[in-house]
């Protein structure tokens, strides 16, 4: 059976209000992109990825595309690659900091989208962009995300043979997860519009969490 590969990265944004510009207060929209390839595509994606960088002449990292031109055009050099498919986990609605803290939100979302990924997809291994600096011996943030996983093994929740590791910006195939984060974080909190809906027929599934904020 054909091993599958997810790549994740994520996106926090506040909303902004449509009308002004500026964030709405209402608390910020946090996304997790999840990319997913079969094993002995990845490399041959992770170079199509450096050819389209090399094409354009800039790095494919939705933050530092500025113009809406570089979107369009990064975001349709990923649809011409057939071999991934996206899934979205994502806040219901904007959560406000005071009452629900970063790593409890990136928490309660990973978990969701481990359990699914593994159970429903039949994905094994799961890439995520690094958040430490192991060189430098940080690795608490990627740290909290194995505590994820290891709670979620403890409880049998998932596959005992699930296995995550994380990766910086050289894995080439992490700016698809990039990309489609940033366009729908934007989407979401009505940073810009236009982006997602060109990606947004390559993702397959749309996990919403917290519908109920206190």
């Amino acid at each position: 059976m054909p091993e599958l590969v997810a790549f994740i990265d994520e996106s926090r944004k506040p909303e902004r209000d449509l009308a002004s510009g500026r964030p709405s207060g209402r608390g910020e929209h946090y996304v997790v992109a999840v990319a997913i390839l079969m094993a002995e595509d990845v490399a041959a994606v992770g170079r199509s990825i450096s050819d389209v960088e090399r094409r354009l002449g800039y790095v494919v990292h939705y933050a530092d595309l500025r113009s809406w031109s570089r979107r369009r055009a990064v975001i349709a050099e990923l649809d011409r690659i057939p071999e991934w498919d996206g899934y979205l986990f994502e806040t219901a609605q904007p959560l406000s900091a005071r009452n629900h803290s970063e790593h409890h939100v990136r928490a309660k979302i990973l978990e969701a989208a481990f359990r699914f990924l593994a159970a429903d997809v039949g994905v094994s291994r799961i890439i995520l962009e690094t958040r430490a600096a192991p060189k430098h011996g940080f690795t608490l943030l990627d740290d909290k995300d194995h505590q994820v996983l290891q709670k979620l093994l403890t409880r049998k929740a998932v596959p005992a043979n699930l296995q995550i590791t994380h990766a910086d910006k050289t894995e080439r195939v992490l700016a698809i997860a990039d990309v489609v984060a940033g366009a729908r974080s934007d989407f979401l909190c009505r940073t810009g519009l236009e982006a997602y809906p060109l990606i947004g027929h390559r993702i397959r599934a749309t996990r919403s969490l917290f519908a109920k904020v206190p």
